[in-house]
């Protein structure tokens, strides 16, 4: 199948499904995952769809993420060299937050034996990576858990910021572009802005999938974020906003 006969094919599909994930394009086509990540690339530049969190969508119609545990299985090693290069920031630090996203879910597995060490999250899988891989003392915020996500939503976990005072807050984002920092679900406008008021320092994880990639809702100005961990050189314009912004920029790609 050649690419105009794969990207035939899904756009029929989507005209269905209004949007579909990697993992369904690679299924629909019998594409390898480079081959599907060139094919959304190319309908991208035509306009014909819209590149979502994790797939692409028609034309502004978002739909939620594909389920986070499909998620934890893509990128893998990507997100892992965002991670060890994020923990290289908590030599110092005492209480730290990590937030629920694929990619600091991978920072557990670089924290050193720092017994002193409070981490806090609403994850579930955080919790467990954190258990499992370090000596830190754990903490998980209170309320109701989401199936779907896999951690704590509601009220109480919002409000129990209020109790902490972060060194560090890990964060990842749906997508980035030169307007700032794009969340999918309206609950996350909320916490994400409170998060940023209790930490001293909010470092945001992206890897190639997020950059120049909007979304539902754009929630964080980059004057909020204090450091940018990604795994590929930024465009010229997106850079430069990020350093009148006095955000420092870490790329694994040139580690």
């Amino acid at each position: 199948m050649n690419q105009q006969e794969r990207m035939n094919r899904i756009l029929a599909e989507l005209e269905t499904k209004q949007s579909l994930s990697l993992k369904d394009i690679m299924t629909i086509t019998g594409a390898s995952r480079d081959t599907a990540r060139r094919d959304i690339v190319k309908l991208t530049e035509k306009n014909a769809v819209d590149r979502t969190y994790g797939g692409i969508s028609l034309p502004h119609s978002f739909n939620r993420l594909d389920d986070y545990l499909d998620r934890a299985a893509d990128l893998n090693d990507e997100k892992n060299r965002l991670a060890k290069a994020a923990s290289h920031l908590l030599k110092n630090a005492q209480l730290i937050y990590l937030d629920v996203s694929t990619t600091v879910s991978f920072i557990p597995r670089h924290l050193d034996s720092n017994d002193k060490l409070l981490a806090v999250t609403n994850s579930l899988d955080i919790a467990d990576q954190l258990l499992r891989n370090s000596r830190s003392k754990v903490r998980i915020l209170g309320g109701n858990i989401d199936r779907e996500s896999r951690n704590v939503t509601g009220t109480k976990p919002l409000a129990e910021l209020d109790h902490y005072l972060f060194d560090l807050a890990f964060i990842s984002a749906a997508g980035i572009d030169s307007a700032g920092v794009y969340y999918a679900f309206e609950e996350e406008i909320e916490f994400k802005k409170k998060l940023r008021g209790q930490t001293k320092q909010l470092i945001l994880l992206v890897d190639e999938t997020k950059i120049n990639l909007p979304h539902n809702y754009r929630v964080l100005p980059f004057e909020e974020i204090d450091t940018l961990i990604c795994n590929q050189k930024l465009p010229a314009q997106l850079e430069e906003i990020l350093k009148e912004a006095s955000v420092t920029i870490i790329n694994t790609k040139e580690k």
